[in-house]
């Protein structure tokens, strides 16, 4: 969510076995998708100069499987697998969604800071993480500036994908959805979004919310693995 790592610090299994990284976007950004995705293609190639024989797992959760797609549309066959989790594409079902553009940019800072307790609920299964993960997601969520939170709402509005360029896409791809996510009907996205590729997996994970990742019970590594 705010590019740290820290909601990922529970997967030690991912830690442990992969060269993590995170993607951090600046909290001034307001581009649009091409300019995001091209300037994320220079992030991934300056690390292939490092290692030009690693393998490589792109992983997009909510916001980030968004941008996952659109690195897929410009990398066919690139990647060695692609996970996405609760992927965001399926915001347009959810058109109330996009009142928050509007209420973050006029609500003020201090009770922006108090909204995050009432999103809570839809952003995670609370019962599924532990103390220490709701607080740690509540620390990022009060963290990140309203203006990023308007501009990626934005570009949710605007998101689309290119199914035929998606269809050039072979390599493996792993769509995991939460069965009880109530911000995003993200089983039936699942569905939709491996109709389109050749190699693609469902794991429906069914009593798991939005925020899957930090739910003690969900074990990211394994799943890869498993699949």
């Amino acid at each position: 969510m705010d590019g740290s790592g820290k909601l990922l610090k529970s997967q030690t299994q991912i830690w442990q076995n992969f060269d993590v990284r995170c993607l951090a976007i600046p909290p001034h950004y307001g581009i649009e998708w091409q300019e995001l995705t091209q300037q994320l293609i220079t992030l991934i190639q300056q690390q292939l100069k490092l290692n030009n024989n690693r393998e490589i797992y792109l992983c997009g959760e909510s916001f980030g499987g968004c941008l996952a797609l659109k690195l897929m549309e410009k990398m066919p066959n690139f990647f060695t697998k692609v996970i996405l989790v609760n992927s965001a594409s399926a915001f347009h079902q959810r058109p109330w969604l996009n009142f928050g553009t509007y209420i973050t940019q006029i609500m003020p800072d201090f009770i922006y800071r108090n909204s995050t307790l009432l999103l809570l609920p839809f952003l995670a299964k609370i019962e599924a993480l532990t103390m220490k993960e709701r607080q740690r997601l509540l620390n990022v969520m009060t963290l990140l500036p309203p203006n990023i939170v308007s501009w990626r709402i934005n570009l949710l509005e605007k998101f689309a994908i290119n199914q035929h360029k998606l269809k050039q896409y072979e390599k493996e791809v792993l769509i995991i959805a939460g069965g009880e996510d109530k911000l995003l009907p993200s089983v039936e996205e699942a569905t939709r979004l491996k109709s389109i590729f050749s190699q693609a997996k469902i794991s429906i994970l069914t009593h798991s919310g939005h925020c899957c990742l930090l739910e003690k019970n969900v074990d990211l590594c394994k799943i890869i693995t498993e699949s």
